[in-house]
């Protein structure tokens, strides 16, 4: 993400340089205005409200500094945060590494024990660990079986199982960050080094790993930041000693109808990412993943020269440990990677392995094999129901975010305006900003037009959150896309509206129809919009299983959970094989 969207930065700069904006360049105005009044509008008005407009007092933030019960759960949100972040960057680092420089069938193994996760909905992740850990779960059957222990243990409803959740959780987002910055490392420069007698561990010291730093660093922010405004995995599985901030603003807007106290607690949180965000730009130009790099890059010379010396020290001492260390043949990082990306796939694959089971409570191994869970599901009308539901909201959503978020990619691939990087910020923003801020936000905004409660004003919002994932997706194929085949039909005669319907269009059209799946995909798994937006109002797929794993987890629930992984198996499919047919 990062890396396409500096690309589009630098590509673009002469264009942005002009004093007006280039006909390109008015594309954006419609998602502009879109994410303008959905975006920025409502954060506006949750800043106003928690200083108590129009009164304007910091009474709420007086309350939150002098109520010690609300001062734990800032540090129960920071410790979780730190130490999740902190898991999943040593777990998945060794998964990109290897990633960048394994075979092909270790990357495709990878690639599918990361991706798969990635786009499979946390709720169905969190509801595989809650089957996993559960008292009667799959491991402590597994270790009473053994005779490790003597009675189940307690994994559910304390910190242990939060954090074991939200680290499997992330690590696919703290994993392609780091990917795509590895990826770009010329593997010339690793055996350069091994040639002037460096160690393997000295080259990776000193070569691969500050190669790799920008990656890391924009994983670890990311992560960082999505833990902090983390919200289902807590709510679910947590235990009352671990309230985070996001389960606090719930409580505060949606039970006790405390609109100025829940938007001084969004406040605070929105702060805080704002504030991880300025100080990782001290360290890591994160203005590059948003948008807003100007290019200078002399600030940065001094601290190359001291780095060179570090680097050199760093090398010498590990070429000396290396001496010391017993050989693995190269395999030791190959067969980690691979039983991480094992750990990683197999809380979702023993879901999809109970779902078929003919028991109904949830036993393993199964007693037999039934379809009757799939059948409970279609013959229920109250989920067949909330699928429709799902599915139209869905539809809605992803036709809105593909036709603003494509005219956004082509403004910001080909037009030149001034504020581009700006631009670019606000385009990022809703995926980076918590996805709790910004439902609370637009239920505000949504509340005083009317619209809270409906299934136009829950796309409007799912609009809002799936317009960054298009505009991702159509502006890396823009950038691919040669100029040759347009600049050929111009001087043959075309106009530009004759070349973009004939040349452009089609070439584009399947990064347009990947992104419209993936919006449609973010708008069906959807949870937390759905519990601000749909105020107990709408009733989804996605809020029908949070409903049913919170009352009474049964078995019918991993069959929901099995096929919206299935849907989610077959967008990752179709958009492989989409992108195939265009590189052919």
């Amino acid at each position: 993400m990062a890396g396409t969207m500096s690309s589009t930065t630098i590509k673009g700069r002469a264009e942005s340089s002009r004093p007006w904006p280039t006909p390109w360049a008015w594309l954006l105005l419609p998602g502009s205005i879109f994410l303008v009044v959905l975006f920025v509008v409502p954060l506006t008005g949750l800043l106003l409200l928690a200083f108590g407009m129009p009164s304007w007092t910091v009474a709420n933030f007086s309350r939150i500094a002098d109520t010690p019960v609300y001062l734990t759960v800032m540090r129960n949100t920071l410790e979780i945060s730190v130490t999740v972040t902190a898991l999943a960057f040593v777990l998945s680092y060794p998964i990109a590494y290897a990633l960048t420089t394994g075979g092909v069938a270790l990357r495709t193994f990878l690639l599918i024990g990361v991706v798969l996760p990635y786009f499979t909905s946390t709720l169905a992740r969190t509801f595989a660990w809650i089957v996993l850990l559960g008292r009667n779960g799959v491991v402590n059957q597994f270790l009473l079986e053994l005779g490790w222990v003597s009675q189940p243990v307690p994994m559910l409803y304390n910190r242990f199982g939060v954090i074991l959740c939200m680290t499997h959780i992330v690590m696919p987002m703290m994993i392609l960050p780091m990917y795509t910055v590895m990826s770009s490392t010329d593997p010339k420069l690793l055996r350069a080094a091994r040639s002037n007698g460096a160690s393997p561990i000295a080259a990776f010291l000193t070569i691969f790993l500050p190669l790799s730093l920008p990656g890391l660093i924009a994983g670890v922010l990311l992560v960082f930041i999505y833990c902090l405004g983390f919200y289902i995995t807590p709510a679910l599985i947590g235990g009352l000693s671990d309230v985070m901030i996001t389960m606090a603003i719930s409580s505060q807007i949606l039970e006790q109808l405390n609109w100025n106290f829940g938007a001084a607690l969004s406040v605070v949180l929105l702060v805080a990412v704002l504030s991880v965000l300025w100080l990782g730009s001290r360290f890591f130009p994160i203005e590059q993943l948003l948008g807003f790099s100007d290019g200078k890059a002399g600030s940065t010379t001094s601290r190359r020269q001291m780095g060179a010396q570090l680097l050199m020290r760093i090398g010498s001492a590990a070429n000396t440990l290396d001496r010391w260390l017993p050989s693995t043949g190269g395999r030791g990082v190959p067969i980690l990677a691979s039983f991480l990306a094992v750990l990683l796939l197999l809380p979702v694959v023993i879901v999809a392995y109970l779902s078929f089971s003919a028991s109904s409570y949830f036993v393993f191994p199964l007693p037999g094999y039934s379809l009757r869970n799939y059948e409970a599901y279609l013959f229920d009308t109250l989920w067949l129901r909330a699928t429709f539901t799902s599915i139209r909201i869905a539809l809605m959503a992803a036709g809105m975010a593909t036709a603003l978020g494509g005219m956004l990619a082509f403004g910001l691939s080909r037009g030149g305006m001034p504020g581009r990087g700006a631009m670019i910020g606000l385009v990022l923003s809703p995926i980076i900003m918590p996805t709790v801020i910004v439902a609370v936000a637009t239920y505000f905004l949504l509340a005083r037009l009317g619209l809270q409660g409906t299934e136009f004003g829950l796309a409007l919002g799912h609009a809002v959150h799936a317009i960054p994932y298009v505009v991702v997706i159509v502006v890396a194929n823009l950038r691919d896309l040669s100029t040759t085949y347009e600049r050929a039909a111009r001087s043959l005669g075309a106009g530009p509206l004759a070349t973009f319907r004939t040349i452009v269009a089609p070439l584009v059209m399947p990064a347009l129809i990947v992104a419209s799946f993936f919006a449609f995909l973010t708008s069906f798994d959807d949870v937390v919009y759905v519990l601000f937006l749909g105020i107990g109002k709408i009733t989804t797929l996605p809020m029908r299983m949070w409903e049913g794993i919170r009352q009474d987890i049964n078995p019918t629930i991993a069959a929901v959970a099995t096929l919206q992984m299935l849907v989610a198996t077959i967008v990752i499919i179709v958009g492989t094989v989409l992108r195939r047919q265009k590189q052919t």
